[in-house]
């Protein structure tokens, strides 16, 4: 694996987790270290604040989202995503700052670049070196969603230009993200993915 810190963005239900999961066991099998993180949550400050983003008992005011979202993610790349690297071990992030682009500033409307500058604020610039966009129809990923948080329980809408602001993204650090179709089978997007970051093969 030819980086230190890769990403898995994609609206919700786009089937971000069963990835990493096999990944990580990828790299297990090719003795490579690797810890699974995800946000919000992933310290004991993010995961209280995961508890305030995500429950329905909560109304979020949209900017007190983005900067919760924010503060948890400060705290999760300097108490342990930054530590982990230094020590050897690869990061698979379930979300990063690129999710607050897309949800808070395209979402929310709140300004695609002014939430990216808020966000490398928050982060000290320590961005995902590669990110996987796993790209759906919001309808299909909203159908595939058990029981949806208070986030994911959203208007198509929403979702809709969540997904114009990932493929915006896309599009600006296109050296950096791989858009797979998260219709596509498990296995041969795990091959892509291998494939991109430089893994021999998925045994």
């Amino acid at each position: 694996m030819n980086c230190d810190y890769i990403a898995f963005e994609g609206i919700d239900g786009s089937g971000k987790s069963s990835i990493i999961e096999q990944l990580s066991k990828i790299l297990d099998d090719n003795n490579t270290e690797n810890k699974i993180v995800r946000e919000p949550g992933g310290t004991k400050v993010g995961e209280g604040i995961r508890e305030l983003l995500l429950s329905h008992d909560y109304v979020v005011d949209p900017l007190t989202e983005a900067l919760l979202f924010c503060a948890q993610r400060s705290q999760l790349v300097n108490e342990l995503i930054k530590p982990c690297i230094q020590n050897g071990t690869k990061i698979l992030s379930d979300r990063s700052a690129y999710s607050s682009v897309a949800y808070q500033g395209v979402g929310r409307k709140l300004g695609y670049e002014k939430i990216y500058q808020l966000n490398d604020i928050a982060v000290g610039g320590f961005w995902p070196e590669k990110v996987v966009l796993l790209d759906i129809d919001p309808f299909v990923s909203l159908d595939r969603q058990k029981v949806a948080d208070r986030i994911g329980s959203d208007k198509i809408e929403f979702f809709q230009n969540i997904r114009e602001g990932y493929l915006r993204l896309s599009e600006e650090f296109s050296k950096s993200f791989l858009v797979l179709d998260a219709e596509n089978s498990l296995e041969d997007n795990l091959i892509r993915i291998c494939n991109w970051l430089g893994i021999d093969k998925v045994k």
